[in-house]
């Protein structure tokens, strides 16, 4: 665990958390950042079906890729934050993102594009994804008061859901009207995007120290893991969303390649139809 220098307490602001500067810059970021993080679902698959006319298990591999930095670095990568300014490591993770979704057109555009850097750039970029989504979520309460922390919550969550629809329609009709690579653009510029909102943020955060006798890294995923077996709700939960990823990720992986080879679908429409399976979250978080 980690200690913080004590903060001046944030005055609150009229109106709401629209009033509030900094959070409305981290709520930009996040939004534009989890557009960006769901082009990709669609943009990558399509590249590689489209442009380089790349096997169905090639593509699976390549949904693989963006999940595995979960799998491998996941635990440490909580512990890691812990010990770091959550800021800085979410603006790295954009630009490393943006730079890495670039190098795909200007491969394209050499005519070196091949499936084993699109398999790069995706590990790549769910690396990055995995320490950006676990740094955001432990920046928001430095950033609000803790009466302010359930709105800015709710509002990073409804942007996030929305994010979910916008994302594959923009990547499937971008990649319609002027090809599959530049989806990718659009991603990248999401994430330089981002990296500025989060960069325009006023309100310095104090460098993380220690308190009480420092520990391993190992010691302290081991206590995360044992916290999370030992209560009944988070490991109900974290079996639960273990099982249904696997059903989920798995049909995910060939869906682009179904639906383009199969069915036939041009890219607009497959963008619109995976869009149109999150409305169906959307309107169960909503009952």
């Amino acid at each position: 665990m980690t200690a913080t220098a004590p903060v001046t307490p944030v005055k609150p602001q009229r109106g709401g958390l629209v009033r509030h500067r900094d959070f409305r810059l981290l709520w930009a970021a996040q939004t534009v950042s989890s557009v960006g993080s769901n082009v990709t679902a669609v943009a990558l698959p399509l590249v590689a079906v489209a442009v380089l006319d790349a096997s169905t298990f090639q593509v699976a591999v390549l949904t693989a890729a963006a999940w595995l930095p979960w799998l491998l670095v996941g635990l440490p990568a909580g512990a890691w934050v812990d010990r770091l300014p959550r800021r800085p490591v979410m603006i790295i993770c954009d630009v490393v993102s943006a730079l890495l979704f670039l190098s795909v057109p200007a491969a394209a555009v050499t005519d070196m594009l091949s499936v084993g850097q699109l398999l790069v750039v995706a590990l790549g970029a769910g690396l990055a994804r995995v320490f950006f989504e676990t740094a955001d979520q432990v920046y928001l309460p430095f950033l609000l008061r803790p009466a302010e922390v359930p709105e800015g919550n709710a509002k990073l969550q409804a942007t996030q859901t929305a994010s979910y629809v916008v994302g594959p329609s923009l990547a499937g009709l971008i990649a319609q009207a002027v090809g599959a690579v530049a989806a990718l653009l659009l991603d990248a510029l999401t994430f330089l995007v981002s990296a500025v909102c989060l960069a325009r943020i006023r309100r310095k955060e104090p460098t993380p120290t220690r308190s009480g006798p420092a520990r391993s890294l190992h010691r302290e995923i081991v206590d995360g893991v044992r916290f999370v077996a030992r209560d009944p709700y988070l490991r109900v939960l974290t079996l639960f969303g273990a099982a249904s990823n696997i059903g989920l990720v798995g049909y995910q992986a060939v869906l682009v390649v179904f639906l383009v080879r199969d069915v036939r679908l041009v890219s607009g429409t497959v963008g619109l139809l995976v869009a149109a399976m999150s409305l169906g979250g959307i309107a169960g978080a909503l009952l």
